[in-house]
């Protein structure tokens, strides 16, 4: 059965390659690569992502810095307005969720970088974050229940502002509360919902980070995201996550 698997798997991965869009292709390699990396919902990010370090011990310079972002935050688009396939999960309480996307898909989005200058140094210096973006619900928002497509990454979180009361995400039926400062890492190809049950909003900086996958697969995986990169959807997605410079 394994072996079948592994056959229908390749054959969809190439055709998916030559023929289809990219993202299909990212999807495909993703349950090609759930059949040999298996882990729990929450990663030990002191022991999966090292380079984390950095951003945890200079998360005052990037609070500052998102601070200046949020005096304008009608000007960061609505996810749903950036990636369309992320509606039903964005858009169906009338609550917002925004996106400051910095870095996506190993592409940067030069103008919104230049707005949080440090940082995307610091983010430069870490060569394996695939994804970077500020992730902002306001109070009373819930994210439901769905799956990440791409188990070649885990996301991390670091705790930018965080309001009192319940607000915390769950991962595979486990449940964590955001504490400003703390970074988390996780699996988001697990079920996994978000809930902001406070009237004040939340932020947190959001990244994919390529694993560390043995040899041919992690050749695989880097030149996957640069398939990924030149992509028309994510350059039309890149477009729409551009904001205005008055921020």
């Amino acid at each position: 059965m394994i072996v079948v698997i592994i056959l229908v798997s390749v054959v969809l991965f190439l055709i998916a390659l030559f023929v289809i869009e990219p993202f299909l292709l990212a999807f495909v390699y993703s349950q090609f690569l759930k059949l040999f990396v298996k882990n729990p919902p929450f990663a030990d990010v002191e022991k999966e992502f090292p380079e984390g370090k950095i951003l945890k011990d200079n998360w005052p310079i990037i609070r500052k810095e998102l601070e200046k972002v949020l005096e304008n935050v009608e000007n960061v688009p609505l996810f749903h307005n950036v990636d369309g396939l992320q509606k039903s999960i964005s858009a169906r309480d009338g609550k917002a969720w925004r996106t400051f996307i910095i870095k996506g898909f190993d592409a940067w989005l030069p103008a919104n970088a230049a707005l949080v200058p440090e940082t995307s140094e610091l983010i430069r210096q870490i060569p394996r974050v695939s994804l970077a973006m500020f992730s902002i619900i306001d109070g009373g928002k819930h994210i439901p229940p769905h799956y990440g497509f791409f188990k070649s990454v885990l996301r991390y979180h670091l705790a930018m502002i965080i309001p009192e009361g319940d607000c915390y995400i769950e991962v595979g039926g486990e449940r964590y509360s955001w504490k400003e400062g703390e970074h988390v890492l996780f699996d988001d190809t697990y079920r996994h919902e978000v809930w902001n049950k406070t009237e004040e909003r939340r932020v947190v900086l959001f990244l994919d980070v390529l694993r560390d996958l043995p040899g041919p697969m992690d050749k695989m995986n880097r030149y996957l995201f640069s398939i990924l990169q030149k992509s028309k959807k994510l350059k039309a997605a890149a477009a729409r996550a551009e904001v205005a410079r008055d921020v």
